[in-house]
């Protein structure tokens, strides 16, 4: 192989290194955003949401459950302060049970911090603002 082979290689080598760089770089950005508020999710925008977004609060609930209930403005707010940072989403177990069987969720609430799709944190029963708050930022290491 002669000397301008070698160059016409490293510079076709150099370009596709480069092209690859810029994508991966612009696909981190765009994985990073969330949706705002708090979405009802479904099978399919529970698994595709928690693809696109670093971090994840979802929340397990049925309409009757008191405790969820309380647990209902809390993230509503939680979702204000953590916006396009964090995903904040709820399930509701009577119309999605297999994904709750999927996740082990044995009663609710149960709401579950995810981080690169992975359950990192589970909170069982309905907390406080705070505590939330707290999980949130130790857990999922995101500041408000």
């Amino acid at each position: 192989m002669g000397e301008e082979d070698r160059e016409l290689l490293e510079r076709v080598y150099r370009k596709i290194i480069m092209s690859r760089a810029r994508e991966s770089v612009i696909t981190e950005h765009n994985r990073g955003m969330c949706p705002n508020g708090v979405l009802t999710l479904n099978r399919s925008s529970f698994t595709s949401l928690i693809r696109e977004c670093t971090a994840a609060v979802i929340d397990f609930y049925a309409d009757w459950c008191i405790p969820c209930k309380i647990m209902e403005p809390i993230l509503r707010k939680l979702a204000q302060i953590f916006a396009g940072k964090v995903l904040f989403g709820r399930i509701n177990v009577d119309e999605h049970p297999e994904i709750a069987v999927e996740y082990g969720v044995m009663s609710i609430p149960t709401t579950l911090l995810m981080k690169d799709g992975e359950e990192v944190y589970r909170v069982i029963g309905a907390v406080d603002f705070n505590t939330m708050r707290r999980f949130i930022e130790i857990y999922l290491g995101v500041k408000p």
